[in-house]
C-alpha cells in the first residue's frame, strides 16, 4: 500500500491560486514593462526636430541594400558605419518604426567606414559580399551585434553562418567591385554633407544621430503629408521620389535647410587660396622650369584616383613642357593594401620607373601583393633583388609617413586631392576643370616670368607668398 496521502481539494486550491499569483504577478511586470515603455517615449522622448526646408539629392546607383519597395512614399537613405555604436543603436529603432507603415517606406543603406575605425572598411566590403548573395540585412544584423568581432575569420564565419558560398564572399569582397561601391558610397555620403554616423536623408531632408522610434515616426508622418499634397495632384506612387527630387540641390551645403554649394569643412583648403605645397623631390612628370605645378596626392586602391588618370594623362599632352606633375602618396585606411602598393611604386621610383609602375598598380588595384609587385618590376625590367630590398625601405615608409602629414596639414583629407600652383582642386575632375585653372595659373606665372622671374624659380616665387594651412 501506498503511504502518499490522497491530493484534498484545499492542496489543489492552493496551486491554483499559487500559479494564478505567478501569472499574475509576471503579467503585471508585463505590463508594467510595456506601460513604462509607453511613458518613456510619450514623456521623456522630445518630439524630432523636423527638417522643413530645402531637400537634397543622394547619389544612387540603384544596387544598394534596400529593404521596401520602390514605389515606396518615403525613402530613407541611410549611410552607416559597422564599428559605429550609434549606428549600431539607432538600427532597431529604425526598424520598429518603418514596420508601421508597410509598403509606405523604403531604406537605402550606403556604407561609410570612418577613418578612426580599422575593421569598418572590411567590413563594409564584407556586407557588399553578402549583397552579391541576396544576404546583406542578415549579414548587417549580424556585424553590428558583434563590433567587436570584425576580421577576416568573423566574416568567413558569418558567411558560412548565413548559408553563403563561402569562397564566392571572400572572393568578393576582396574585390575592386567591392571598394568601388564602398568608394562610391563615402563619395556620395560627403558630397551630401556626411561629417559623421549614422546619417539620413528622408525624401531628401538630412537627419543625423541614433534617433529613437518615435521621433521616427514623427518624420515618416510628416513626409507622408507633404507626399498627400502631390498625391492629389495625380501623382503616381512610383513617380513621388523622382518628383521630390526635380527641385532638390545635389550638394547640401550648412544643414538645416541651407542652400548653394556645400560649405568647408574646418580645415578644408579653400579653393580661391594659395598654399604652400612642399615638392620634397617626389616623384615627377615633367620640366622643373614648369610654369604650372600639380602636386597630387593619391591612392593606388582608390577607383575615383584611377578614374582621373585619363585627364590627367590629357593635361600632361596638353601642357607639355608649360607643367610639371608632382606625385605624392595618400593611402587611405579604409583601403588596407593601398600602403604596400605606395612602397612598391617608390621602390620602382628608385630606378627611374614610377610612373610606368604606377600605371601598372592602377591597371589591377585589387592585386597588391608581393609577388605580383616583382612580377611587375620584372616586366619592367627593374633590378628585382634591389626592388625587394627597397620594399622594406624605411626611407620609403618614411616618405609616405611625411606625405600624409602634408596631406593632413593642407586640409586633403580624401583622394584624389590636387593642388594647381598651391590652389585646391578635389577629386576626380574632367579635363575642362584641370584646364581652367591651369590656364589662369599659368597666365600669372607668365607675368612672374615677364617681370623678371626666371621659370625655373617661378614656383619658389608663388610658394614664398602661400598660406601655409587652412584657416592660417
Amino acid at each position: 500500500m501506498s503511504d502518499a496521502k490522497p491530493e484534498t481539494s484545499n492542496s489543489r486550491r492552493s496551486a491554483a491560486s499559487i500559479a494564478i499569483a505567478v501569472l499574475g504577478f509576471a503579467a503585471t511586470l508585463g505590463v508594467g514593462f510595456y506601460a513604462g515603455q509607453w511613458i518613456k517615449e510619450t514623456w521623456f522622448v522630445p518630439a524630432a526636430d523636423l527638417e522643413e526646408g530645402v531637400r537634397f539629392r543622394a547619389d544612387l546607383r540603384g544596387d544598394e541594400p534596400q529593404i521596401g519597395p520602390n514605389d515606396a512614399l518615403v525613402t530613407i537613405v541611410e549611410w552607416s558605419d559597422f564599428q559605429c555604436p550609434y549606428c549600431a543603436r539607432v538600427s532597431a529603432p529604425l526598424k520598429e518604426a518603418i514596420a508601421d507603415y508597410p509598403g509606405d517606406v523604403r531604406v537605402i543603406f550606403k556604407h561609410f567606414p570612418l577613418a578612426g575605425h580599422a575593421q569598418a572598411s572590411p567590413a563594409a566590403r564584407a556586407g557588399w559580399a553578402a549583397h552579391q548573395q541576396g544576404k546583406f540585412w542578415e549579414m548587417h544584423d549580424l556585424m553590428f551585434a558583434n563590433q567587436r568581432a570584425l576580421l577576416d575569420a568573423d566574416f568567413s564565419k558569418y558567411a558560412e553562418q548565413l548559408g553563403l558560398d563561402v569562397a564566392r564572399f571572400d572572393k568578393d569582397r576582396a574585390s575592386s567591385e567591392a571598394n568601388t561601391a564602398v568608394d562610391s558610397d563615402h563619395k556620395s555620403g560627403s558630397k551630401a554633407g556626411l561629417s559623421g554616423t549614422p546619417y539620413f536623408l528622408v525624401n531628401g531632408h538630412n537627419y543625423n544621430g541614433a534617433l529613437p522610434a518615435k521621433q521616427w515616426r514623427q518624420i515618416i508622418d510628416y513626409e507622408l503629408k507633404a507626399v498627400k499634397a502631390l498625391q492629389d495632384k495625380g501623382i503616381a506612387r512610383d513617380q513621388i521620389y523622382a518628383e521630390l527630387m526635380k527641385d532638390a540641390k545635389a550638394t547640401r551645403g550648412g544643414g538645416g535647410g541651407a542652400q548653394g554649394p556645400a560649405k568647408r569643412r574646418p580645415g578644408e583648403p579653400d579653393p580661391a587660396k594659395t598654399y604652400k605645397v612642399p615638392l620634397d623631390a617626389r616623384p615627377q612628370h615633367g620640366p622643373d622650369d614648369a610654369l604650372v605645378t600639380i602636386v597630387e596626392f593619391s591612392d593606388f586602391q582608390c577607383p575615383f584616383c584611377s578614374k582621373v588618370n585619363p585627364a590627367l594623362e590629357q593635361v600632361k599632352k596638353t601642357y607639355a613642357g608649360d607643367l610639371r606633375l608632382v606625385f605624392r602618396q595618400r593611402p587611405l585606411p579604409m583601403h588596407p593594401a593601398a600602403r604596400d602598393g605606395a612602397m612598391a611604386a617608390l621602390a620602382a621610383h628608385r630606378q627611374g620607373k614610377f610612373f610606368e609602375f604606377h600605371d601598372k598598380l592602377f591597371a589591377n588595384p585589387s592585386d597588391m601583393t608581393r609577388p605580383t609587385f616583382v612580377a611587375y618590376a620584372t616586366e619592367l625590367g627593374l633590378d628585382t633583388a634591389m626592388f625587394e630590398l627597397d620594399l622594406e625601405s624605411a626611407e620609403h615608409a618614411q616618405m609616405i609617413k611625411d606625405d600624409e602629414a602634408v596631406a593632413n596639414k593642407l586640409g586633403a583629407r580624401g583622394t584624389p586631392a590636387f593642388f594647381v600652383n598651391g590652389r585646391f582642386l578635389s577629386g576626380a575632375q574632367p579635363f575642362e576643370s584641370f584646364a581652367a585653372l591651369i590656364d589662369e595659373e599659368k597666365a600669372k606665372a607668365q607675368k612672374l616670368v615677364d617681370a623678371g622671374t626666371p621659370r625655373g624659380q617661378v614656383y619658389d616665387k608663388i610658394m614664398a607668398d602661400a598660406e601655409e594651412k587652412p584657416g592660417a
